[in-house]
């Protein structure tokens, strides 16, 4: 009985860092002079209403409703 809840606790805890690892790697700004970023804002009809993009040198770009901010996708610096 010990034995499975100790099996059950690790599981558990081992999940929860796997979420927050994962988590934080898809929600942190591009790292300057390595990479760039860019984000989209939809309506609630899945229409683009806004966004913008994070140059490599740190200036941020915004167009139409950029907030909330959605999931950025991260690109290398060329």
């Amino acid at each position: 009985m010990k034995i499975r809840i100790r099996r059950v606790l690790l599981t558990s805890v081992m999940t929860a860092v796997a979420l927050c690892v994962i988590g934080s790697a898809t929600a942190r700004f591009p790292k300057p002079g390595v990479e760039w970023a860019e984000w989209t804002t939809y309506d609630s009809n899945g229409n683009a209403i806004g966004g913008g993009r994070i140059e490599c040198e740190g200036d941020m770009r915004t167009w139409g409703q950029p907030w909330p901010r959605g999931a950025m996708t991260l690109y290398p610096c060329h």
